[in-house]
């Protein structure tokens, strides 16, 4: 019985057409006919378009004859060896290191990718060591004419203010990409270090990560952004830092002219004053550590002297300080009209010295007055960096609303 079927099935599928090769070919399988010929159809007329035929051979797809197969026989294979790959590879390397120590050497910020050129340190390099060092150091700060922020932001406060910058210490890359529109071509040099080490230098609990060095500004060549008021700020024994940057901060805010610092203030390029000033510094002429004797020749000789003085209460003590200043009168900071005014001084004293005498010398030589805050009960003063921009901005407040007025009038008039 087996032997009957079997014999069977072999009878059967060879009356069965064998099916080409090529048909079974991958090839075929993306094709779309245009129309399915059966072959128990009648014949039918249909218009298909003429397709060249390939002939598939044993050694694979060929060309139509009339089409010429490109051969390798005319390029000759060259063997390259792993040998020659590794010369090749180190010849890129030394020529490019060859390029960026011929741009260190030049100061160029930029490669010909336009990618910033930077040095990689290792961990304690003395240079980095001794940069930090000089630019903590007051005297050796003056000496060398250099300042030092941290955070990309005052960095960009120092560009955009066209001071000189010459060395940026960062650690990480995705930094440089917020100076890449504000970097000049040539003339500073870039270290990456690990960011541990920046820990270490840094003033702040959680470092930016990236450090700038830019040369003192000159305080006649401060860019301004706009037309100054006719207001300018004498501190007088300013030692806190961030009273200091407090101060300068208003100054910059309610735009006032120029600001002296007298001898006995605080350093001005202390890291600690530049960061709570938050890009003052740049934007700002500031003249310091002024003798009080030179001070009267500085000044405007239209201006009027006020001082900031919380302290209204008056003594019969002989000390010659209180007898100058209970001689200069007290009044409100909102009741003088500083619109009437041609310019106008302020004096701000620190929070632990005070105003000194020499402050109140100079006003009482100039008719000056002192000004007071009046604070709710149980409150003694203000910090003195907001009670400058309380009494400034009540004076520029004045200035504009007068402004104001005589555009208004020449307006109507015209």
């Amino acid at each position: 019985m087996s032997r009957n079927i079997y014999c069977f099935s072999k009878s059967f599928l060879s009356q069965i057409p064998k099916i080409s090769a090529t048909r079974l070919y991958g090839r075929w399988m993306h094709r779309r006919p245009a129309k399915v010929l059966l072959p128990f159809e009648p014949d039918s007329q249909v218009s298909l378009t003429e397709e060249k035929v390939i002939d598939i051979g044993t050694d694979g797809f060929k060309k139509n004859k009339n089409e010429k197969i490109e051969t390798n026989e005319s390029k000759p294979l060259v063997p390259v060896t792993s040998q020659d790959h590794f010369k090749q590879l180190k010849e890129k390397k030394n020529i490019a290191l060859k390029k960026k120590k011929f741009y260190l050497s030049q100061k160029k910020v930029f490669d010909d990718k336009g990618e910033i050129i930077y040095e990689k340190l290792k961990e304690n390099d003395g240079r980095i060591s001794n940069l930090f060092v000089k630019l903590k150091s007051k005297k050796e700060r003056l000496k060398a004419g250099q300042m030092l922020v941290e955070g990309w932001r005052l960095i960009v406060d120092g560009l955009e203010a066209n001071c000189i910058l010459k060395y940026v210490i960062f650690s990480r890359i995705e930094d440089l990409n917020s100076l890449r529109p504000f970097l000049p071509k040539t003339g500073v040099q870039f270290y990456k270090i690990p960011y541990k080490e920046i820990e270490l230098w840094s003033d702040v609990e959680t470092s930016p990560g990236i450090f700038g060095v830019f040369d003192i500004p000159n305080a006649d060549n401060i860019k301004r952004y706009s037309n100054p008021i006719p207001l300018q700020f004498i501190c007088d024994n300013i030692r806190t830092p961030g009273n200091l940057g407090a101060i300068l901060r208003a100054a910059v805010g309610v735009g006032t002219e120029k600001i002296f610092l007298t001898k006995g203030c605080v350093d001005l390029w202390d890291p600690k004053v530049i960061r709570s000033a938050s890009g003052a510094h740049f934007r700002q002429p500031i003249h310091t550590s002024v003798d009080w004797e030179e001070l009267p020749n500085l000044l405007d000789q239209n201006t009027s002297i006020f001082i900031a003085d919380n302290n209204t209460n008056t003594s019969e003590t002989a000390e010659t300080e209180n007898v100058i200043r209970n001689n200069i009168s007290v009044l409100p900071y909102y009741g003088i009209d500083y619109a009437n005014l041609k310019h106008v001084t302020l004096i701000i004293g620190g929070e632990t010295e005070g105003i000194s005498e020499n402050s109140y010398r100079l006003a009482a030589n100039r008719n000056g007055l002192r000004l007071n805050i009046p604070l709710h009960k149980g409150v003694d003063s203000l910090n003195t960096g907001m009670a400058a921009a309380v009494i400034a901005f009540e004076i520029k407040k004045q200035f504009i609303q007068a402004w104001a007025k005589l555009r208004l009038n020449k307006n109507t008039v015209t």
